[in-house]
């Protein structure tokens, strides 16, 4: 019985417990168990110690040992807890009955939240996550809980005000700081989303919030502190998308930076694979396409026109779609479409992989990576028998178990470079990007575009986020090489990044009236003024992708510069596609030469203007029929490669088509 075992004999197990001796109370309380084997405390206490010592499979009986004697809320909280690390969904029932018992337990309550989040089932995770600082106000995970909810369904200004009452709490409290930069970067304050990444010490969003600032005056110090420091923040890993932009990380930096990311991230989704049957169709192969990317997106522009070329003879396609709501003309062309569309966007992600699963796929291709909406959490359950990287992300993943292969071409993803790869390479023959012919191509003039008539009229429309300094001094070079020119810039939406920018021009001795900055617009008014520029400007290392096809598609001649990283290939992919490779530079010095040399001379723009024009119908990188048909023979050359058992590290390639 109970009272068999005073308090004061309990005390020398709760001591090492409490100072983080695990073994020695193990120890302590399977001693005393020997002599007590039904003691309802000591059973709970050794669970305690197992607990602590990651054997949660034996914490979780000597919990419902303890149970099964007296049934308490701390019993039910710590076997929810040792459930949880075992991956077990009941832990929740476990969660739910020491909240029966004690409603105020803001730690199972917001431990409870978590599986309801994850289970897509947010209205009881705000009400759980409520619940939790209701009951207890000074409950910091509570407020860093709601703060992310609200955050993921787009309520940042409810989110803003709930992290506020935490941070008046424990103002140093890392955690809320970062959850508050991500509520203020998703309302465009980025100015205060930079503060709190500097409180909570995260240089690797701080980074890339500064850039789309255009603020660059921390940039040199704080990238060479995150190059020096990758790996060696394993509780923290950066996340590799916001990497990408930093002009000294390595490919190989880039490939290990998203193994650790993936390893933190979606740990339990990799230890577990959702049963899967072998494709039944031997006559043609079925692909599914997983994005959140279905609407009228720049993903979708690029892959539009393959979708709706597909040979339904050749290849039965099917879309998993976790994409938000929408309603355009790229939906409404997806609508049109003859093949499967399954919405997984209210689905968790083991629930998405065994939908997958049940299609009987041979290849998924994920268009995502680590993109912004992401869900590797269901490729990480291997939803089919080949998982295929492709077109969002510009780089490898680092893990094989979140892709098998990587689509590229012979200029991203060249043979020598396999090293830098998780995933086996899979080579388009000419440019692994594919375009939409059925872009709309119209006319637009200077007036309208707010452009000088006679300027020479350099763009480049990337995001802000991916200018860098170094770059930046290039083409104010330029300007100033050049004086009737202008430089046409995409504008970055705030006047704060808009300052910033006027601000780096006259610190280069350039007038900030020779920044012109061009509204957001529809595709098609995008690409009708795109035509009105005389050379498009490259962003480095994060290249140009569908910036570099619209300039192209509009004929205007774009000079791109080539480094290591698949991201730093893709504008001159482009180029030697579409047959411009003396467009092409290796390094800054050749760059800035080839961009002078074309801005001094209009005849040889007007020829390349001209070649542009004639070989938009007739290079591959426009002809989304051949690109089509060269992807389907790509897709049934890796089956083939992976049904062989072939462990060659050559490319996959397929022939291409005459």
């Amino acid at each position: 019985m109970n009272r068999a075992i005073p308090q004061t004999a309990l005390q020398p197990v709760i001591s090492a417990l409490s100072r983080g001796d695990a073994k020695l109370g193990e120890t302590l309380a399977r001693k005393m168990l020997r002599k007590h084997p039904t003691h309802a405390e000591a059973l709970h206490l050794c669970g305690v110690a197992c607990l602590l010592r990651g054997k949660a499979d034996a914490a979780e009986q000597l919990f419902e040992q303890a149970l099964g004697k007296r049934e308490l809320p701390a019993y039910y909280l710590n076997l929810a807890l040792a459930r949880q690390k075992l991956g077990k969904d009941s832990a929740a029932s476990a969660f739910e009955k020491c909240l029966q018992l004690q409603p105020d337990n803001a730690q199972a309550a917001n431990n409870l939240g978590n599986m309801r989040f994850r289970q897509y089932r947010f209205a009881e995770a705000e009400q759980l996550y409520r619940q939790a600082i209701a009951h207890n106000p000074g409950y910091l995970l509570g407020y860093q809980s709601l703060g992310n909810l609200l955050c993921d369904r787009r309520r940042s200004e409810e989110a803003i005000e709930v992290l506020q009452q935490g941070l008046a709490l424990a103002p140093d409290a890392i955690a809320l700081h970062a959850t508050m930069a991500t509520a203020l970067e998703n309302r465009k304050r980025l100015t205060e989303a930079a503060h709190h990444l500097r409180r909570a010490g995260n240089n690797g969003d701080l980074q890339r919030v500064l850039r789309s600032l255009g603020d660059w005056r921390e940039l040199e110090n704080i990238d060479k502190h995150i190059i020096q420091t990758l790996g060696t923040a394993i509780d923290r890993p950066e996340n590799p998308w916001g990497l990408i932009n930093i002009p000294q990380l390595s490919a190989a930096q880039h490939r290990d930076a998203g193994l650790r990311f993936s390893m933190s991230k979606w740990q339990d989704a990799l230890r577990v694979s959702v049963p899967s049957s072998t494709p039944v169709d031997a006559t043609r192969l079925r692909v599914g396409y997983l994005s959140c990317d279905f609407y009228d997106h720049a993903t979708l522009h690029l892959l539009m026109g393959v979708l709706e070329s597909h040979d339904p003879d050749v290849i039965d396609v099917q879309l998993f779609d976790h994409s938000p709501r929408r309603d355009d003309a790229f939906t409404a062309r997806l609508t049109a479409l003859d093949c499967c569309h399954h919405d997984l966007s209210q689905l968790t992600d083991t629930a998405a992989a065994q939908l997958i699963a049940e299609q009987q796929l041979h290849l998924l291709i994920d268009l995502k990576g680590y993109t912004t909406g992401a869900r590797l959490g269901i490729t990480a359950q291997r939803p089919a028998p080949v998982v295929i990287s492709w077109l969002g992300y510009p780089g490898s993943l680092g893990n094989p178990r979140l892709a098998d292969y990587i689509i590229g071409d012979a200029t991203v993803t060249p043979a020598e470079h396999a090293d830098n790869y998780s995933e086996h390479i899979a080579q388009m023959p000419h440019c692994y990007q594919p375009n939409d012919r059925q872009r709309p191509l119209e006319l637009s003039t200077r007036g309208h575009a707010g452009l000088p008539a006679s300027a020479l009229v350099l763009c480049s429309f990337n995001q802000l986020l991916k200018l860098n300094p170094a770059e930046f001094d290039l083409w104010c070079r330029l300007l100033k090489q050049v004086p009737d020119s202008v430089l046409w810039l995409l504008d970055p939406g705030t006047e704060q990044a808009r300052n910033n920018l006027r601000n780096e021009m006259s610190r280069r001795q350039v007038s900030c009236e020779r920044l012109i900055f061009a509204p957001r617009c529809d595709q098609t008014a995008h690409i009708a003024r795109l035509a009105l520029a005389d050379i498009a400007l490259d962003s480095f290392p994060y290249t140009s992708h569908t910036t570099g096809s619209d300039a192209l598609w509009a004929g205007v001649p774009l000079l791109a510069r080539k480094g290591d990283t698949f991201a730093s290939r893709v504008s001159a992919s482009l180029l030697h596609a579409h047959g411009f490779d003396e467009l092409i530079a290796d390094n800054a010095s050749e760059y800035y030469d080839k961009l002078l040399a074309l801005a001094h001379n209009p005849g040889q723009r007007a020829s390349i203007r001209q070649r542009l024009q004639q070989a938009r119908l007739q290079s591959p990188l426009f002809d989304t029929l051949r690109f089509t048909r060269d992807l389907e023979a790509l897709f049934a050359a890796i089956w083939e490669h992976h049904s062989s058992g072939k462990t060659a590290s050559a490319p996959v390639v397929a022939k291409p088509r005459d």
